[in-house]
């Protein structure tokens, strides 16, 4: 080997090892701020079991129903059905919220995933809830009550780190995807009321008390609060309040 070849191979090794070193400093922090196709991924299909739930439940777990109301829907209801789903379940929200917004605000603090971009969504997602929650309805316990849970957490994150509480809240922590991806599907399964306000509909048959799911050319579609799928001519319709 010749003295030019060696000086060539001894700097292509000094490039060669800055852009690794380079790398394993840049990759956690560059990654941990962006999304990835793993974290699409299960958020496609935590909102397509959502959605079918959500189907399912306002139908009062009819099939035929179910089968007529999905036909309402379109791509453009997706951030109406899954708000309006929010506002129908508050009280379920609430409670759920009170657990599992302190648990994302202790795995943004505490946890090597905590600045992953899914993690910083949802928690200001949470937080966002919250405050108009307890805005919108006067309860100012909810803050109160999510504040006492993450100090429970922040103690139990203060004990060794064999303690079986403090393994606990580990597992919970690296596992805050599934336990927050639970909770939204437990208030897709749970909560009957549709997505949209209750309505008093004035017909020449008489009154109707329902939620109007869609209106197209020439009637509305109506789903009672028994449950059931009707279609309502717009000619039959004297008002709505």
């Amino acid at each position: 080997m010749t003295a030019n070849d060696a000086s060539e191979s001894s700097a292509a090794g000094n490039t060669e090892g800055a852009a690794n070193e380079s790398s394993a400093e840049a990759g956690p922090s560059e990654k941990a701020g962006r999304f990835s196709a793993g974290d699409l991924a299960p958020a496609t299909a935590v909102g397509f079991v959502f959605l079918i739930l959500r189907i399912f439940a306002v139908s009062g777990y009819d099939w035929n129903t179910a089968f007529a109301v999905s036909t309402t829907l379109s791509p453009s209801d997706a951030l109406a059905l899954v708000f309006g789903s929010l506002m129908a379940g508050h009280v379920l929200v609430q409670i759920l919220l009170v657990v599992v917004l302190p648990l994302l605000i202790a795995t943004f603090l505490w946890s090597s995933f905590g600045h992953r971009a899914t993690v910083l969504l949802a928690t200001t997602l949470g937080l966002v809830t919250l405050i108009a929650l307890t805005v919108s309805f006067k309860i100012w316990w909810l803050p109160v009550a999510s504040a006492a849970v993450f100090v429970l957490f922040a103690l139990t994150h203060r004990l060794s780190t064999k303690h079986w509480l403090r393994r606990m809240l580990s597992v919970a922590m690296a596992s805050v995807g599934v336990v927050a991806a639970v909770a939204i599907l437990l208030v897709a399964a749970f909560i009957q009321t549709p997505w949209v306000p209750q309505e008093q509909i004035q017909t020449t048959h008489g009154t109707l008390i329902g939620y109007v799911l869609s209106v197209d050319s020439g009637y509305l579609n109506v789903l009672t609060e028994e449950h059931e799928f009707v279609i309502l001519n717009t000619s039959e319709v004297l008002s709505r309040k």
